[in-house]
């Protein structure tokens, strides 16, 4: 007798969160279109995750012509349009953080190799990855590079050892929390973050000064003469405070894209950007006491060459923290109504770090810098991934060159007499994210098959450039 009949489970079995997803699949199937045109929605915005839903039309009228319809959200699934979100971050939305993270790549490439608009001669252009990092604020859990944490150390005013003895995995909650929370300097820390924007443009200021010192040449002479070209991001430490990651490229004042400026090379140019980071101090944002901030100790250039691709490397490197939030988990994704975030997972250190930046934000004295709007990044107030103007290209570049491949794969074309239609659109908001559970059980299926459709195609681009079989 056979053993593998099929036997049936019980309704109470099935959990109450698969019954919704269930419930949801057979309502998108009797619903008009069904799963298809859905799909195909979602398909539209690469998977989106909590993609903003719009109602509305869009209308063409010749002058003196009677308006006509082009597009109506009613003929689609539940009456809207699936737009994508667009976020940065991956917490939020991997599909659009990827396509965030693919810009930056290009944008970031773009300025270390040519393309985009860039002539490629900017590849003999010396250019170096610089990393910055903050001041001791107090003890915390690390890892040094022998592996140990603190093996030795004193006792605070309040009583406790600051050593730990033990060999923290990378995975390990501890790293990055106090040895002694009432030691931790979280006012200081929080005010740095604030201000290291700041901190950084004074950075490369002094970098075109030590430029000028190593040439021989005067602060202005330098200045007249030479360019700093930066794209940077803000990678946030366990101990939540900036760290930033530069790539920094030497141009002519008078011809950023042209010939490489001449007397300066890799090394040189590390050595400056060593010397200004160690020399630059900026003022503690909104106080008046002459305190001031600088980098921390631990200060790396690295030069960026063409040899073994190490530039795409560099771009790629770079592009990877673009996508990154002020938290592993995504709490802090969002401006915070309070200054307390309630979520568990939220290590004990990064919660004292947001509520010191709220109440900060209560000080006559610190008024003026928001501290309370940019509680849920530990103070930090501007973009994780910012560039010189003369870089390379922009974001916005990047999508307008998108959606005319997008058009243009379309079939559809420029016509010079459409400039005389009147298009009038009208949009209405009508949420974000998907309705049902079944609906987003189904939008992460065709995010699964789109993430593995491009690895197969990248794969496939990968086997041919090496010579061999696409497998």
């Amino acid at each position: 007798m056979s053993m593998n009949r099929h036997i049936p489970l019980p309704v109470d079995v099935v959990s109450p969160s698969d019954r919704r997803v269930v419930e949801g699949i057979l309502a998108r199937l009797q619903r008009p279109g069904g799963v298809d045109e859905f799909t195909t929605q979602v398909r539209a915005v690469r998977g989106c995750r909590r993609p903003v839903r719009l109602a509305g039309r869009v209308t063409t009228s010749e002058p003196g012509g009677i308006p006509e319809t082009r597009f109506d959200t009613r003929r689609l699934p539940d009456g809207v349009l699936l737009k994508a979100c667009g976020s940065r971050r991956e917490t939020v939305c991997p599909p659009c953080a990827s396509l965030y993270r693919g810009d930056a790549f290009a944008l970031v490439a773009a300025g270390l190799r040519g393309g985009k608009g860039v002539p490629e001669t900017i590849g003999d252009h010396p250019a170096v990855l610089l990393t910055l990092t903050a001041p001791s604020f107090g003890a915390v859990h690390r890892r040094r590079p022998d592996g140990t944490c603190h093996p030795t150390g004193t006792r605070c005013e309040h009583g406790r050892a600051l050593v730990c003895g033990h060999r923290h995995p990378e995975s390990d909650p501890a790293l990055g929390q106090a040895l002694c929370p009432a030691c931790y300097d979280y006012e200081g820390a929080v005010l740095f973050n604030a201000g290291v924007s700041e901190l950084w443009r004074r950075t490369t200021i002094y970098a075109v000064r030590a430029l000028g010192s190593l040439l021989d040449l005067s602060s202005r002479q330098a200045s007249r003469q030479l360019r700093p070209s930066y794209v940077k991001v803000v990678e946030f430490q366990k101990r939540g405070s900036a760290h930033l990651h530069a790539l920094v490229r030497v141009d002519r004042r008078e011809d950023e894209h042209g010939a490489a400026p001449d007397g300066i090379d890799p090394d040189l140019l590390a050595t400056a950007l060593q010397m200004a980071a160690r020399k630059v101090g900026a003022p503690v944002p909104g106080l008046t006491t002459g305190a001031r901030h600088v980098w921390g100790t631990q200060i790396d250039t690295a030069i960026v060459a063409e040899a073994e691709n190490g530039r795409a490397r560099a771009a790629a490197y770079l592009a990877k923290y673009a996508t990154k939030g002020t938290d592993e988990f995504g709490l802090l994704d969002h401006r915070l109504p309070a200054g307390i975030c309630r979520d568990t997972r939220l290590p004990e250190h990064l919660r004292m770090l947001v509520a010191t930046a709220w109440s900060l934000g209560d000080d006559e004295e610190l008024v003026g810098i928001g501290l309370q709007r940019w509680s849920h990044t530990c103070g930090f107030r501007g973009h994780f991934l910012t560039k010189s103007r003369r870089w390379s290209t922009s974001f916005d570049e990047l999508r307008s060159e998108r959606q005319r491949w997008r058009l243009e794969k379309k079939g559809v074309t420029e016509d010079p007499a459409i400039e005389e239609i009147a298009t009038t659109s009208e949009w209405t908001f009508e949420g974000s994210g998907y309705v049902t559970a079944g609906d987003a059980c189904l939008a992460r299926s065709v995010e699964e098959q789109l993430r593995a459709g491009r690895l197969l195609e990248r794969e496939g681009q990968t086997g041919a450039s090496a010579g061999g079989p696409a497998s």
